[in-house]
């Protein structure tokens, strides 16, 4: 019975996303044609070399149908574009929206199908975070898919092997806990009084500030979601992050109080000042690190391309840098020890998903354009391409063999998210939370703010919830 049931279940798997991206394969002369049917798709990042192949292949299974594709490179001017040009009912069919995005809008998208997928399958499909992102109820209290996501990121440690050989050698790598790795600074670091003003010739760690930090706002993130703090109430109608919750207490006045202490001067395991890096500086951290003055940074899986390619700069201005191969990547630290602690392991994920705008007039055949595109297929020649990591579990294996990226492979069945309203309000706002605390400030009064800033921006009735499956796949 346990073989049927799994083979049905796979067969199930199979046909609701795979048969949409293969009936019309047939392109002879009975075949359907789509003449006078055009798509818009805006996405970001991803230029015309990598995404044109994907696209002319769905075509050539598609006669007559046209796709106009348009890059993004500005996050902020996409943000922009597409929220002016669907306010107007016009706008791209298809579009990439970030994962954090979806509780707040999905009024502005048309829902996948039920006869392309189903919630079920689509949990078997990918990992728990975009099921959580994407797998949401509509007004009518239905289950359903509001995006596919070709890839998941999170937050990884990035560390100089050279630094931890020639100062932690009986180590070589760094600590798996936060508490770790401040014993890890302790060892890194060199300080003195140097002419840019900074203590540290080596600092630690680039943490504690988010003015000359890329990463410092979702590292914060990271921190409160590893201490098991609930963002928003049950309905989304009201932040509580910085309240006390049960049990827990005080999680998001835990979350800030360690992240700020790593640039704290009376914590013995201070690692970073506003001096390492000036907060103009357009690199931030990252250069810091290509030139060996910071031993351990934080970022998402390009981070590794932004750190070589700000070498070929540093090499080019005749300024030292450090060797590619001392650019080593470890899973981001915890709480507690993974080997030995039975809490579940947390890092933040933060990806962008592709979806069905609301004002598409074949938001079937845009669906099913994104079925093919995220097929195992498509995705493998991606990952090739872009390095971006899956969000397919039936990828995930391969992935973890690959000596830079499989860290991030690694690390997507723990990574949890939640919803943002507005990226850059939030962005700035607990910029200024961690200012204040780096300044001497009220840790709680700066929290307890931000919170009521953010309830101001929710609604009375708050956001419709995602819908929990257990383990069986049932809804709970």
């Amino acid at each position: 019975m346990m073989f049927k049931k799994i083979l049905s279940v796979c067969l199930l798997f199979v046909l609701t996303f795979s048969l949409s991206a293969c009936r019309t394969k047939d392109v002879g002369p009975q075949a359907t044609r789509y003449d006078d049917i055009e798509l818009t798709y805006y996405k970001v990042f991803d230029g015309t070399d990598v995404m044109d192949p994907y696209i002319n292949q769905f075509i050539a299974t598609h006669p007559g149908l046209k796709i106009n594709y348009r890059m993004f490179s500005d996050f902020k001017e996409y943000e922009n574009t597409i929220l002016d040009e669907m306010a107007e009912g016009e706008g791209p069919d298809i579009f990439s929206m970030q994962n954090t995005w979806f509780a707040s809008n999905l009024g502005k998208i048309t829902p996948m199908p039920e006869d392309q997928g189903t919630p079920d399958i689509f949990a078997q499909l990918f990992v728990d975070v975009a099921y959580e992102d994407l797998v949401r109820v509509d007004a009518d209290g239905a289950q359903q898919i509001y995006g596919l996501p070709m890839t998941v990121d999170t937050l990884a440690l990035y560390y100089n092997k050279a630094h931890f050989e020639d100062r932690y050698p009986t180590q070589g790598r760094p600590s798996e806990t936060w508490d770790g790795i401040m014993d890890d600074v302790l060892k890194l670091r060199k300080m003195s009084d140097s002419e840019s003003g900074s203590k540290f010739d080596v600092a630690g760690i680039a943490m504690g500030r988010a003015d000359n930090i890329q990463r410092g706002v979702d590292i914060l993130y990271l921190l409160m979601l590893q201490y098991g703090l609930d963002f928003y109430n049950e309905n989304m109608s009201k932040a509580i992050f910085a309240a006390r919750q049960g049990s827990k207490n005080f999680p998001g006045l835990q979350a800030l109080k360690l992240f700020a202490s790593f640039a704290d001067p009376k914590e013995d395991y201070f690692a970073w000042d506003q001096y390492v890096v000036m907060p103009d500086s357009e690199e931030k951290e990252v250069s810091a690190f290509a030139e060996g003055k910071v031993s351990m940074i934080i970022g998402f899986s390009y981070l590794y391309d932004d750190i070589v390619n700000q070498m070929k700069v540093l090499d080019g201005q005749g300024k030292r840098t450090i060797g590619k191969s001392d650019i080593r990547i470890a899973p981001i630290p915890q709480l507690e020890d993974p080997k030995t602690s039975q809490d579940k392991r947390v890092t933040y994920a933060n990806y962008f998903v592709e979806t069905v705008s609301r004002n598409c007039e074949y938001p079937d055949l845009a669906w099913e354009f994104l079925t093919f595109l995220t097929s195992k297929e498509i995705l493998e020649d991606y990952f090739d391409k872009t390095k971006k990591i899956t969000s397919r579990r039936d990828m995930i294996e391969d992935q973890l063999a690959h000596p830079i990226y499989g860290v991030f492979a690694s690390q997507i069945g723990y990574a949890e998210s939640f919803p943002v309203t507005s990226y850059y309000y939030y962005k700035d706002l607990f910029a200024g939370v961690i200012g204040e605390a780096d300044d001497g400030g009220a840790y709680q009064s700066g929290l307890g703010e931000a919170q009521n800033l953010i309830t101001e921006l929710l609604p009375p009735e708050g956001y419709i919830n995602e819908v929990k499956v257990a383990d069986d796949g049932e809804e709970e």
